[in-house]
């Protein structure tokens, strides 16, 4: 059944999936709503998922919701920035978010935006797209699958998770990694006494 078009409801209103032009593939998670801020609809956003929150200012268009399968587009009307000791903190205005009560329905959810509103060349990429991908010593040791990145004060970190469960945290700086191989989604690292096993 095809959503409905320019006869549809506001999107403050509509909680149903809006994606008529933008398959879920094609979002890239860009932040996470903490939670409101103020009283005239503006959302606290960490931005830690993208590695400069600059990008929120040429985004005309952002898409809010638990998943990329389940998300409501807003247009951006602002973004201004607050410093905190975590570091940035990028403070949203969206279309379709009016007050508090409105930025309330959408606190704890992410934020994406479009491969091709972000800009992307064709070498890089965001911490998330490492979520899943396979970890090997430079000898070919297989140590786990990264499950997460943390962005921390001192240095960012993956958290890679090895076959018996255990999970370990692997500094994101070059003393450590190796080789990130898009193709083969791979990292390669220097084992790290104490973390990892050789």
């Amino acid at each position: 059944m095809s959503p409905p078009m320019a006869s549809a409801p506001d999107d403050s209103t509509d909680p149903s999936p809006d994606f008529t032009d933008v398959p879920p593939t094609d979002l890239v998670k860009v932040g996470f709503i903490f939670r409101p801020h103020g009283l005239d609809g503006e959302l606290k956003i960490d931005p830690s998922a993208t590695d400069n929150p600059a990008r929120f200012e040429v985004l005309p268009t952002v898409f809010v919701g638990p998943h990329p399968r389940r998300v409501v587009r807003h247009d951006i009307v602002s973004v201004r920035y607050q410093k905190t000791k975590r570091g940035t903190t990028v403070i949203l205005g969206l279309d379709g978010i009016a007050d508090r009560d409105d930025a309330e329905t959408v606190a704890k959810m992410d934020v994406f935006a479009t491969e091709e509103a972000l800009g992307l060349d064709d070498d890089e990429l965001f911490a998330d797209d490492l979520v899943g991908w396979t970890v090997v010593t430079e000898e070919g040791a297989a140590q786990g699958t990264v499950v997460n990145f943390m962005e921390m004060p001192a240095q960012d970190l993956f958290v890679v998770r090895a076959p018996d469960d255990t999970e370990a945290m692997i500094p994101a700086i070059d003393d450590f990694i190796v080789e990130i191989d898009e193709e083969a989604e791979r990292i390669v690292v220097r084992p790290i006494d104490g973390l990892m096993d050789a």
